[in-house]
Protein backbone atom coordinates (compact mmCIF):
# COMPACT_ATOMS: atom_id res chain seq x y z
CA UNK A 1 0.00 0.00 0.00
CA UNK A 2 1.39 3.42 -0.96
CA UNK A 3 1.56 5.85 1.92
CA UNK A 4 2.28 9.54 1.90
CA UNK A 5 4.61 11.55 4.08
CA UNK A 6 2.00 11.72 6.82
CA UNK A 7 1.52 7.93 6.75
CA UNK A 8 -1.97 8.02 5.20
CA UNK A 9 -2.83 5.71 2.32
CA UNK A 10 -2.59 7.48 -1.04
CA UNK A 11 -3.59 4.64 -3.37
CA UNK A 12 -4.55 0.97 -3.25
CA UNK A 13 -6.25 -1.57 -5.51
CA UNK A 14 -8.59 -4.35 -4.32
CA UNK A 15 -9.55 -7.28 -6.55
CA UNK A 16 -12.70 -9.39 -6.66
CA UNK A 17 -13.90 -11.96 -9.17
CA UNK A 18 -17.13 -11.74 -11.17
CA UNK A 19 -17.39 -15.55 -11.50
CA UNK A 20 -19.71 -17.36 -12.00
CA UNK A 21 -21.76 -14.52 -13.61
CA UNK A 22 -18.83 -13.53 -15.84
CA UNK A 23 -16.19 -16.30 -15.66
CA UNK A 24 -13.33 -14.20 -17.11
CA UNK A 25 -14.42 -11.04 -15.29
CA UNK A 26 -12.68 -9.12 -12.54
CA UNK A 27 -13.43 -6.00 -10.52
CA UNK A 28 -10.55 -3.76 -9.52
CA UNK A 29 -11.52 -1.19 -6.90
CA UNK A 30 -9.20 1.80 -6.84
CA UNK A 31 -8.91 3.72 -3.58
CA UNK A 32 -7.18 7.06 -3.06
CA UNK A 33 -5.38 9.28 -5.54
CA UNK A 34 -5.05 7.91 -9.07
CA UNK A 35 -2.15 10.13 -10.04
CA UNK A 36 1.53 9.78 -10.92
CA UNK A 37 2.17 7.96 -7.64
CA UNK A 38 -0.83 5.60 -7.84
CA UNK A 39 -0.88 4.94 -11.60
CA UNK A 40 1.92 2.32 -11.62
CA UNK A 41 0.09 0.22 -9.03
CA UNK A 42 -3.09 0.18 -11.11
CA UNK A 43 -1.15 -0.49 -14.32
CA UNK A 44 0.54 -3.47 -12.66
CA UNK A 45 -2.80 -4.84 -11.43
CA UNK A 46 -4.32 -4.56 -14.92
CA UNK A 47 -1.34 -6.28 -16.56
CA UNK A 48 -1.52 -9.10 -14.01
CA UNK A 49 -5.27 -9.63 -14.53
CA UNK A 50 -5.09 -9.63 -18.34
CA UNK A 51 -2.11 -12.02 -18.27
CA UNK A 52 -4.14 -14.31 -15.98
CA UNK A 53 -6.97 -14.42 -18.52
CA UNK A 54 -9.36 -11.62 -17.53
CA UNK A 55 -11.41 -10.50 -20.52
CA UNK A 56 -13.79 -8.17 -18.73
CA UNK A 57 -12.35 -5.73 -16.27
CA UNK A 58 -14.63 -3.50 -14.26
CA UNK A 59 -12.61 -0.63 -12.85
CA UNK A 60 -14.45 0.82 -9.87
CA UNK A 61 -13.41 4.44 -9.33
CA UNK A 62 -15.93 5.08 -6.53
CA UNK A 63 -13.11 5.33 -3.97
CA UNK A 64 -10.87 7.59 -6.08
CA UNK A 65 -10.29 10.98 -4.49
CA UNK A 66 -8.18 12.55 -7.24
CA UNK A 67 -7.61 11.70 -10.91
CA UNK A 68 -4.97 13.34 -13.10
CA UNK A 69 -3.47 12.78 -16.55
CA UNK A 70 -1.29 9.89 -15.33
CA UNK A 71 -4.41 8.15 -14.03
CA UNK A 72 -6.26 8.80 -17.29
CA UNK A 73 -3.29 7.33 -19.15
CA UNK A 74 -3.51 4.11 -17.15
CA UNK A 75 -7.24 3.85 -17.83
CA UNK A 76 -6.67 4.29 -21.59
CA UNK A 77 -3.79 1.80 -21.44
CA UNK A 78 -6.05 -0.71 -19.68
CA UNK A 79 -8.68 -0.33 -22.41
CA UNK A 80 -6.08 -0.87 -25.13
CA UNK A 81 -4.57 -3.89 -23.37
CA UNK A 82 -7.97 -5.53 -22.87
CA UNK A 83 -9.12 -4.88 -26.43
CA UNK A 84 -5.86 -6.31 -27.76
CA UNK A 85 -6.81 -9.52 -25.90
CA UNK A 86 -10.44 -9.52 -27.12
CA UNK A 87 -11.60 -8.09 -23.82
CA UNK A 88 -13.32 -4.96 -22.60
CA UNK A 89 -13.18 -2.37 -19.84
CA UNK A 90 -16.11 -0.93 -17.92
CA UNK A 91 -15.72 2.03 -15.56
CA UNK A 92 -17.74 2.60 -12.43
CA UNK A 93 -17.71 6.34 -12.00
CA UNK A 94 -20.69 7.64 -10.01
CA UNK A 95 -19.04 10.87 -8.83
CA UNK A 96 -19.87 13.82 -11.09
CA UNK A 97 -16.49 15.45 -10.42
CA UNK A 98 -14.69 12.41 -11.90
CA UNK A 99 -17.21 12.01 -14.72
CA UNK A 100 -16.48 15.61 -15.74
CA UNK A 101 -12.79 14.73 -16.17
CA UNK A 102 -13.68 11.96 -18.64
CA UNK A 103 -16.25 14.18 -20.38
CA UNK A 104 -13.83 17.13 -20.69
CA UNK A 105 -11.40 14.86 -22.54
CA UNK A 106 -14.21 13.25 -24.61
CA UNK A 107 -13.21 9.92 -23.11
CA UNK A 108 -16.84 9.22 -22.21
CA UNK A 109 -17.28 8.53 -25.94
CA UNK A 110 -14.93 5.53 -25.90
CA UNK A 111 -15.28 4.39 -22.29
CA UNK A 112 -18.49 3.12 -20.78
CA UNK A 113 -19.21 4.94 -17.51
CA UNK A 114 -21.57 3.23 -15.07
CA UNK A 115 -23.16 4.21 -11.76
CA UNK A 116 -22.20 0.97 -10.00
CA UNK A 117 -20.60 -2.44 -10.47
CA UNK A 118 -23.97 -4.16 -10.88
CA UNK A 119 -24.87 -1.91 -13.84
CA UNK A 120 -21.50 -2.55 -15.49
CA UNK A 121 -21.82 -6.31 -15.06
CA UNK A 122 -25.47 -6.38 -16.18
CA UNK A 123 -24.55 -4.72 -19.45
CA UNK A 124 -21.66 -7.13 -19.94
CA UNK A 125 -23.88 -10.19 -19.50
CA UNK A 126 -26.52 -8.84 -21.92
CA UNK A 127 -24.11 -8.59 -24.88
Amino acid sequence: MDTGVDGQVQFDVHRSSLAPAVPAGVVLRALGDLDMAGAPRLRSAVVTEVAAGARLLVLDLTGVDHLDSAGLGVVIGALRRLRAHDGDLRLVCPESRLRRVFEACDLDRILELHADVDAAVAEATVR
